[in-house]
């Protein structure tokens, strides 16, 4: 609710302090005097579009701050919302504040910290609404109109639990396309593992085998001069004239020949026979390892193709070959684990799809409730606006027209539905949208009725209503104001009127006078009570001439309109 109004070098006024009340507040006077300049500063202060030709003339910056009490339901509620912006605790009278300067530019305050229009204008949709008649078309989006068929039809559980069953569908659905996103990752990883794996196994490489290969290469690659080598030993131990086993053999027989005269000699017989048997084992070991090399002829080409395929492995995976086998069997192991991954995501999906059917069954009974109210709240729309001076046709058309669930790219946190309030004005034409057959006073009071009917649950609110009696009077004025004083009873509502008979239903009559001072126009505002509000009545009854009729009349018709508040 504002509860005061300051305005500072704005327009005419060169400073004013306004005291505003709960309930219906009411600001009148003369034509041209500043009511709607008051109207202005609000709209300022709500984070609408700051002009630099506001600014009072000779003045280098203009100033409006509202104070308002918090919207929030409670400190803690205040304390996250600031928090979450980055912005100072909030006290319990909060102040917005917009400074203009002559240059054009604008600063925002919220509080006593800096702040974006663009966060100012969040947190007043909390605070007020400004409905003029270039502005009601505001309240007729399609979103302001889905919100007016809630209010009525009382959807309020409902569309906790619709936005509830949305955001755990959304989140659902996000984890899916996450998992989707890892599952193409994971997939083009579980291509790259069974790849090497594959590689890996094509080989089949052993332990150690590399290190065999390598002796065996070298073995083979000097096979020539290997058998060269082998002959000569074998000849010179066994083949060969003079070779070794044959002198050995000589030197036993001289040994023999040397016992028969010396017994000490006998030891050394069983020491050179066993030298000889060595010496032909020798040879004999050398001759068959000469052999085996020649009687495997393309044996190299093999060995070196292993030891090249065991090499590219290790260059991959190693550097060793124990690192290749190594890595082998993590391969293994990932590749068990993704085919885990792979079933969790039919959990995924399953999750996804049955939040997405509870959301498909929240959003049609919601869908159902409202559209059983549609015809209701049309009802009382005639009946309403019957009261203020028009003859109305009305109907809230759906789309989607029925309530099988449209595709997701339609849902959202309030349903599926996306409604159009149409309607006639004249006998006789086709229903069509509002805010392409009302004119801006029939806009206002229209909007008014819906007021009326669907109140909001927020009775702190200020809703602010200029020249709604635009084209009006008589009976049709009068219920204008006993709707508007039936409406403050859940708003905190601000009027800008020339009918008396509108401005006598208000609890706060505010008067609006423009004057000369220092060779300068200003505007002042100030409360009326009494015989000063009576004299403000009879001189909107009666124009410039009030008699004691005008006072009289007047009067009576405030008695009257606080008897029935």
């Amino acid at each position: 609710m504002l509860t005061h109004l300051q305005i500072e070098n704005y327009a005419l006024i060169e400073r004013a302090t306004i005291e505003f009340g709960p309930g219906f507040n009411v600001l009148t006077g003369e034509t041209g005097s500043g009511k709607s300049i008051i109207v202005d500063a609000l709209g300022l202060v709500l984070g609408e579009r700051a002009e630099a030709g506001a600014v009072r003339s000779g003045a280098e910056m203009a100033a409006v701050t509202g104070s308002f009490t918090t919207p929030f339901a409670s400190p803690q509620a205040a304390a996250a919302w600031s928090l979450e912006r980055g912005l100072s605790e909030m006290e319990a009278e909060l102040r917005l504040r917009r400074e203009i300067t002559a240059g054009g530019r604008s600063r925002a305050f919220i509080g006593h910290g800096l702040a974006s229009v663009a966060l100012l204008r969040e947190l007043a949709a909390e605070m007020g609404e400004i409905h003029s008649q270039h502005e009601s078309l505001a309240a007729f989006t399609p979103a302001a109109q889905l919100r007016l068929l809630d209010r009525f039809a009382e959807t309020g559980r409902e569309l906790e639990a619709v936005a509830a069953g949305f955001q755990a569908w959304r989140e659902a659905a996000e984890r899916l396309r996450d998992r989707d996103a890892r599952e193409r990752l994971r997939l083009q990883q579980v291509d790259l593992w069974r790849f090497q794996a594959e590689e890996i196994d094509a080989v089949l490489p052993q332990a150690g085998e590399d290190a065999a290969l390598e002796s065996e290469r070298r073995v083979l690659a000097n096979a020539e001069k290997i058998t060269a080598a082998a002959e000569a030993a074998y000849a010179a131990l066994y083949d060969a004239p003079g070779a070794a086993a044959t002198q050995i053999k000589t030197a036993l027989r001289s040994v023999g020949d040397w016992q028969r005269y010396d017994e000490s000699a006998a030891a050394l017989v069983p020491r050179l026979q066993g030298l000889a048997a060595e010496a032909v084992d020798i040879a004999e070991q050398i001759r068959s390892a000469a052999a085996h090399i020649e009687a495997t002829p393309g044996r190299l080409d093999q060995v070196e193709e292993r030891c090249a395929a065991l090499d590219r492995l290790r260059r991959k995976y190693g550097p060793t070959l124990d690192d290749v086998i190594r890595h082998r069997q993590e391969l293994e192991v990932k590749l068990g684990q993704a085919a885990d991954e792979s079933a969790s995501q039919a959990s995924d999906e399953a999750r996804c799809e049955a939040a997405a059917d509870a959301y498909r069954q929240m959003a049609a009974a919601l869908s159902r409730k409202r559209r059983a109210a549609a015809p209701r709240l049309a009802k009382r729309i005639v009946t309403e606006t019957a009261d203020l001076a028009m003859t109305v046709k009305f109907q809230v058309g759906f789309e989607p027209a029925g309530i099988t669930a449209p595709a997701t790219q339609a849902w959202g946190e309030t349903g599926w539905d996306r409604v159009q309030f149409l309607a006639s004005t004249n006998p006789g034409e086709p229903l069509l949208p509002v805010a392409n057959i009302a004119s801006g006073g029939e806009l206002s009071r229209l909007l008014l009725a819906l007021h009326v009917i669907a109140p909001g649950r927020k009775e702190n609110k200020t809703l602010v209503l200029d020249e709604i009696d635009a084209g009006i009077g008589g009976r049709a004025a009068e219920a204008v104001g006993r709707k508007m004083q039936q409406l403050g009873q859940h708003y905190q509502v601000l009027c800008v009127t020339h009918l008396a008979q509108i401005a006598t239903f208000a609890s706060h009559h505010l008067h609006v006078e423009k004057s000369g001072a220092g060779g300068r126009t200003v505007t002042r505002v100030r409360r009326l009570e009494g015989e000063e509000r009576v004299a403000e009545v009879a001189r909107m009854l009666a124009g410039e001439r009030v008699n004691t009729t005008a006072l009289r009349h007047a009067e009576e018709l405030i008695t009257a309109h606080a008897a029935r508040a």
